[in-house]
């Protein structure tokens, strides 16, 4: 494989900045220099001056678009024309989300995917990376289903668990209160789940429980739970007030105001926040919150227009902190020397999208 470098770029690690070089080999970060690097006559070089360097974007609810329908009956060409699309919008990244259905229909989603290459995170499907499912249900409160339908809405139940979740599940969204005394809870941890709460109805006290057991994610914060209340702060208040916990949050301008997402960035900081899409096929374009329209290179720029957040600030919420959450942060979220060259190259005035990288490979 042909080596790449780019030169004088603002790298965002996003741990640190500096104006610096980066050379890749073999699909990896050679190195990380002010120095000048060696190269071949092989070696394709891209000038990044002016340029924002970052590591790939990654998201971990992504429903769809529109072309793919993950709550469908997705077909490998439509799963491939999705993945064309995410890395043009510099997700390199991102966990396929099923939603709550048949539980024979989840299942058979469930292979396919798997029968595509999901959940092998050090592999590539149709150019991007998609380490593992979310599955978003079917385990949620009757009182907050959104859009799930309810009549398939189950138990948070370690034999409904037992039903759906396989090697490529990483991430289940779930309402806790359902299992009082965390036996279904545990059962995902044991197998190496990570538990978001969402669409729950949970009370504070609920919420700390759930917390305190190892819970340390919350899906779409604001949504599909409890108003946030002087009275009664419920699961969003407990969230907000808890360190151990990271808040999922929708930056379309529609799910979430501006405001209530710089409330959410004064409380968690920018260390516990993680920005998402919940892209969906259907989205926002029928006048209903159905998941959002939008990528998240679009929510990147929100929160930079909106002033809630720096550049870097926007690129650590949605490159390191989803991948910490999960636990993919050793192979995915931050540019350093030995890791998979995903990258993205950004123009440092509109934030336009210039070159994405895959594995070293320049795919846009």
């Amino acid at each position: 494989m042909a080596s790449l470098a780019l030169l004088g770029g603002h790298v965002i690690t996003p741990l640190k900045e500096s104006v610096t070089n980066v050379l890749i080999k073999d699909g990896r970060i050679e190195s990380i220099s002010a120095e000048t690097p060696v190269t071949s006559e092989s070696t394709k070089t891209i000038d990044a001056t002016g340029c924002y360097v970052t590591p790939g974007l990654l998201d971990l609810q992504v429903n769809g678009a529109e072309l793919c329908d993950f709550w469908g009956d997705p077909t490998a060409e439509q799963v491939q024309s999705l993945c064309r699309r995410m890395l043009q919008a510099g997700v390199t990244s991102f966990l396929p989300t099923l939603i709550t259905d048949d539980l024979t229909h989840m299942s058979k989603n469930i292979s396919f995917l798997q029968s595509l290459g999901v959940g092998q995170p050090t592999s590539t499907v149709f150019g991007a990376r998609l380490p593992g499912l979310h599955l978003e249900g079917p385990c949620l409160s009757p009182q907050r289903p959104g859009v799930h339908p309810p009549q398939w809405l189950q138990p948070f139940d370690i034999s409904v668990l037992k039903q759906i979740i396989r090697e490529p599940v990483i991430l289940v969204t779930a309402a806790p209160e359902l299992d009082p005394d965390g036996e279904a809870l545990n059962w995902l941890q044991r197998k190496g789940v990570t538990v978001s709460l969402g669409h729950s109805n949970a009370t504070f006290a609920e919420a700390r429980a759930a917390f305190d057991r190892g819970v340390g994610v919350m899906t779409h914060t604001y949504n599909a739970l409890p108003p946030l209340h002087h009275r009664a702060p419920g699961a969003v208040g407990a969230a907000m007030l808890d360190d151990r916990v990271s808040c999922c949050v929708i930056c379309d301008g529609l799910h979430v105001d501006p405001d209530a997402v710089r409330l959410l960035l004064r409380t968690k900081g920018v260390d516990h926040t993680i920005l998402v899409t919940d892209i969906a096929r259907i989205g926002t374009t029928g006048g209903g919150l159905v998941g959002s329209s939008i990528y998240l290179d679009e929510a990147v720029r929100n929160v930079v227009a909106w002033k809630v957040a720096s550049f870097g600030e926007a690129i650590k919420m949605s490159t390191w902190n989803p991948a910490r959450a999960v636990g993919l942060e050793d192979r995915l979220g931050l540019i350093d020397c030995g890791r998979h060259a995903d990258l993205v190259v950004w123009d440092r005035e509109t934030l336009a999208i210039k070159h994405v990288i895959v594995d070293g490979a320049l795919v846009t």
